[in-house]
């Protein structure tokens, strides 16, 4: 059996549906609700218990930072969602393939002395800029250039303390709709529509040309956990990979919960055994 913390309305929505799920298959769930002051999460189940949380970054982060030694607690080993640590593996599907990582203050320096090192800024009236963690300190958004040469004023807007940050650097493009799709044993779970011309648009599974790339991604090597998240667009009629991110603090959608929930729980149960066994 496993134990779930729930983090309710963290992705603008009730966690009820999957908390009833997770109770259909057998397992435990408990629900974090700030808006009843109901947060003492370390308090619910045993440290040596099977455990995944699923919720905000925030609390992740808090998760991990406390090293608490809940198995497998966060489902997605994280360092592997690093733009440097996927990128090499996924470039030929990747929309921002032909950007840069590099520190915020290098970017920020470059974008007005040596604008031509990165890409031709005269004809890109604004940057997509996101950071390299995933973790994800601000979000990835558009910038025009102005914004960037200001460090001081980006630092501030976005509560950054580190200037030296890696972020990941790319012209705008175009993107007429967006898909999440939950990879699993290196093949495709289920997927969601998220997006369509900028705006929320919700509808489960996704057409051929964004299977064709789902696949072909998910059926290759490198795999950043038994279960993980990736999302993908459609960008001049061509499906591209967006991103990658970890089951614990995603949005699932439309996607299927029982096979969501079915299959991140043997994934968190095979973890807790292989560490009981000391494997």
């Amino acid at each position: 059996m496993v134990s779930w913390i729930l983090e309710d309305g963290v992705f603008g929505c009730s966690m009820a549906p999957l908390a009833t799920e997770i109770r259909k298959q057998g397992h435990n769930v408990k629900i974090v609700d700030y808006t009843r002051g109901i947060t003492d999460y370390q308090r619910f189940f045993p440290q040596t218990e099977c455990v995944i949380f699923y919720g905000s970054l925030y609390i992740a982060e808090q998760i991990l930072s406390w090293d608490l030694s809940w198995t497998p607690g966060i489902i997605g080993t994280i360092e592997h969602y690093h733009c440097t640590a996927y990128y090499p593996h996924l470039k030929p599907w990747l929309l921002n393939a032909g950007g840069y990582i590099l520190p915020l203050s290098e970017l920020s320096s470059s974008v007005v002395e040596k604008p031509k090192l990165l890409f031709n800024l005269e004809q890109s009236k604004r940057l997509f800029i996101r950071p390299n963690s995933p973790l994800k300190p601000f979000a990835g958004s558009l910038y025009s250039p102005r914004e960037v040469t200001d460090l001081d004023s980006f630092m501030k807007r976005h509560y950054l303390e580190d200037p030296n940050i890696l972020v990941v650097v790319a012209p705008e493009q175009s993107i007429e709709a967006e898909w999440r799709v939950i990879i699993a044993q290196g093949q495709i779970l289920c997927a969601s529509q998220y997006r369509q011309i900028e705006k929320p648009y919700y509808q489960s599974g996704m057409p051929e040309i964004v299977r064709q790339v789902a696949e072909a991604v998910a059926q290759q090597q490198w795999q950043p956990d038994p279960i993980w998240v990736l999302d993908l667009c459609c960008s001049g009629n061509l499906a591209y990979v967006l991103e990658i991110n970890f089951l614990s603090c995603s949005a699932l959608y439309q996607c299927d919960l029982s096979l969501v929930v079915r299959e991140a729980s043997e994934a968190a149960w095979k973890r807790w055994v292989q560490k009981q066994q000391g494997i």
